[in-house]
């Protein structure tokens, strides 16, 4: 038995590791193997190799809002332990002392399941950046980037000087607290078996001070009873504003319907999601594309936003509230404070994944509620969510010190014929290069129109164009300015014969259940050759299916028609 008496112990239950095996990899949690595999036999990882990685992973966790380290555990999640003798475990846990500027001194523990030994590191978020190999290494979602030491301080800096989560609050008592609302809570963490108390000061929501439980705000906002919430911070909720007509009005033709949500905010957030539901409407146009009825928002993409902004507000601003905007042709979502120093709008645009924010109490809390998912990653999902859609991107913006998110219900283009739409989806290429088809692909397209309808930059654009002439789907016409992309003349065909052939079909298999050779012949005067090539061709594209041999062949509905 190793001796941990000079480390700081950090004492989790086999039911939590095991919980923490269970999730996925997050902001505030990884996990790692230490087995070689890629030999014949497996061999235990290189002890230099696993020093130097354990010092950068807590690092990063450091530089951000601290977070678990498990060694001794596969990708997936099942325990394989290590057969390291005792003095390389020793080497281990001195790791953050030794090879992190300035040390780093986690709680350790050393822990066996399925009968494997497991090595679990736990570190608070650093004061000011921490330096691994004259790097700072920084955990942003399930990932460790580099970052300059000036971003992180810049970070550590504003959350330090503005943090209304992290203040003391006004006194609080057990009654002012919804105590089922924190079991429904604590009961999806890792940490479900511990007790309440354990919990509110194991996230850091409250600290006992002689004998007494001292609440900071960020457990207030989180756990506060709904019916005196708005003693504790009058401006904590939610406004929803649904505006008939695409402007505001006012006076006798004011066309505004508000509701004021507010209350703790897990309770909030989703009192306030099932209420923008009901608005949200079903969109005719999105229809046709996608041949089921769509929301005209992607959900996840106007949930992040409100989610973004319930849990990265400035709390510190106690004169209004979030704003939710609900326009015919757009939403908009309006949250108290800019964004956090070293988060910029263009970093966002980018799809950087970042990790910052305001108030990581709160977000923690969320994130291990399943309200959020890993920080870092809903921007860049909300803006693939509405590219995905044929929508226009999100726009995000700060105005008068607030961060706002619009989201548009209006396709990019006419998307054309549902035929045209369904042959360009099932093409191989990527989303990015299936706009432009849908939006140009008929008509022809040049560079710049690839750049606008994707927001990239011009190598960009050409590299992928490029791909669509390697995979035969398009050609170059014309050279310098007058460049312009078609479709080529093979596609062409079958574009023509897909756009021309299946509205007709349509009408013949509304009222019949099958469609023969012969009736196909007919339908389109071809001769039977052309007919079985044509009747082929849809089959292979899933448009029709063939049931029956020779005489008693019969075509039918396909999956895709």
């Amino acid at each position: 038995m190793i001796d941990l008496s000079g480390y700081k112990r950090l004492e989790l239950t086999e039911a939590e590791v095991r919980r923490y095996l269970a999730e996925e990899e997050g902001p505030y949690y990884d996990r790692k193997s230490l087995w070689d595999r890629s030999g014949p036999t497996p061999k235990v990882r290189d002890r230099s190799t696993v020093r130097e990685e354990i010092a950068e992973y807590l690092a990063a966790f450091a530089n951000a809002d601290g977070g678990l380290l498990i060694l001794g555990v596969e990708d997936d999640g099942t325990p394989t332990g290590h057969n390291y003798p005792e003095e390389a475990i020793l080497s281990f846990l001195k790791a953050p002392e030794e090879k992190v500027q300035a040390p780093l001194h986690p709680r350790v523990q050393i822990i066996t399941i399925n009968g494997h030994e497991l090595l679990l590191f736990e570190i608070e978020s650093a004061p000011e950046a921490v330096h691994c190999k004259g790097k700072c290494p920084y955990r942003t979602g399930d990932q460790v980037v580099s970052l300059p030491q000036e971003v992180i301080n810049g970070l550590k800096k504003t959350y330090q000087l503005v943090s209304f989560e992290q203040r003391p609050g006004p006194e609080f008592v057990d009654q002012d607290l919804d105590l089922e609302l924190a079991k429904k809570v604590f009961s999806r963490t890792p940490f479900q078996d511990r007790t309440l108390e354990e919990n509110f000061t194991r996230y850091g929501l409250a600290v006992r001070r002689n004998g007494k439980l001292i609440w900071r705000n960020a457990g207030i906002l989180l756990f506060g009873r709904e019916e005196q919430f708005a003693s504790y911070h009058p401006r904590a909720g939610v406004r929803v504003f649904r505006v008939e007509g695409k402007e505001r009005k006012h006076g006798r033709e004011r066309n505004v319907i508000e509701q004021r949500f507010e209350g703790p905010l897990p309770k909030l957030i989703d009192n306030v999601r099932d209420h923008i539901r009901t608005l949200v409407r079903k969109s005719e146009k999105l229809h046709d594309l996608f041949f089921r009825e769509m929301p005209e928002y992607p959900e996840f993409a106007w949930q992040e936003a409100l989610i973004n902004a319930v849990a990265h507000r400035d709390y510190a601003i106690t004169t209004r509230e979030i704003e939710v905007w609900i326009f015919d042709d757009r939403m908009e979502v309006k949250s108290p404070g800019g964004l956090v120093e070293g988060i910029t709008l263009e970093k966002l645009r980018e799809r950087k994944s970042i990790h910052a924010s305001r108030n990581p109490l709160i977000v923690r809390v969320l994130v291990d509620y399943s309200l959020m998912r890993e920080e870092g990653e809903g921007i860049p999902r909300m803006i693939e969510e509405m590219e995905n859609s044929f929508l226009h991107l999100p726009e995000l913006e700060l105005t008068s010190g607030d961060f706002q998110v619009r989201l548009r219900n209006t396709p990019i283009f006419e998307i054309g014929s549902p035929e045209w739409v369904n042959f360009v989806k099932g093409l191989p290429i990527t989303e990015r290069q299936r706009r432009v088809l849908v939006a140009k692909g008929r008509e022809g397209f040049t560079n710049n129109d690839y750049q606008d309808l994707n927001q990239s930059d011009r190598d960009t654009a050409y590299r992928e164009i490029q791909e669509l002439i390697e995979k035969g789907i398009v050609e170059l016409s014309g050279k310098g300015r007058g460049a312009k992309y078609h479709l080529s003349l093979s596609v062409s065909r079958t574009v023509t014969l897909v756009t021309k052939r299946l509205p007709r079909l349509r009408e013949h298999l509304a009222v019949k259940d099958f469609i023969s050779n012969a009736n196909y012949r007919t339908l389109f005067n071809l001769s039977r050759n052309q007919a079985r090539q044509e009747l082929k061709f849809l089959c292979e594209r899933g448009y029709l299916q063939l049931t029956g041999e020779r005489r008693g062949a019969k075509y039918q509905k396909g999956p895709i028609f």
